[in-house]
């Protein structure tokens, strides 16, 4: 087992930290004693808002009952070995904040029935980008009453910017369940990289 400290920046007017967010620093806070872009079956988990900074614990032998709280769990295999990244709030409160706009993705995505889908000329992660992309699709077509937020996403493979950078992402609604848990497809080029899920609250 081994714990890490996380630290936050929040985004824009925002009081709490994106799921996102809470990936891309979790990868980069493992990256040193886990290959990347060997781990397979990587799964993210939002269980509640974290409003504060964090710390991380990684094991291959999780219990539930050994938190009080959990934020986010991203589980992933490495040579065979189930491992569980858990996030939980502490007590340090996040003292930044940075400018965000997803201006780019609303004004230059395409929706077409159930696909959303955006040239990418961004620098952000490809969580960052799909995840901006679902909520204004999913604003558009179903709903802007309420916040729409990511629960879980699953990639078979760690994807690098290099793979995304200049290339067609694609999002494709194929389930939503009265809008308490919606799923879409993930294509990077027409090539399936994952799956995006999201709720209404």
């Amino acid at each position: 087992m081994k714990k890490y400290n996380l630290e936050f920046c929040f985004k824009g007017s925002r009081t709490y930290v994106q799921g996102p967010d809470i990936f891309d620093a979790v990868m980069a806070t493992i990256k040193n004693d886990f290959d990347l872009f060997q781990i397979t079956d990587i799964k993210y988990a939002a269980h509640d808002m974290l409003l504060a900074n964090a710390n991380l614990i990684v094991t291959d032998q999780f219990s539930k009952d050994d938190f009080d709280t959990i934020n986010s769990i991203i589980t992933f295999k490495q040579d065979g070995t189930k491992y569980y990244a858990v996030v939980f709030q502490n007590d340090n409160k996040i003292e930044c904040s940075n400018e965000y706009s997803e201006e780019t993705v609303r004004t230059q995505s395409i929706v077409k029935d159930k696909i959303i889908t955006f040239e990418n000329v961004l620098e952000d992660s490809i969580t960052e980008i799909t995840v901006s992309m679902n909520k204004y699709f999913l604003q558009e077509t179903e709903t802007k009453d309420g916040k729409w937020i990511v629960t879980k996403f699953e990639y078979p493979k760690l994807i690098n910017l290099d793979k995304i950078k200049n290339k067609t992402l694609k999002l494709e609604l194929t389930n939503n369940f009265n809008n308490k848990l919606t799923k879409s497809i993930i294509f990077v080029n027409d090539e399936v990289v994952g799956y995006l899920y999201f709720s209404l609250i």
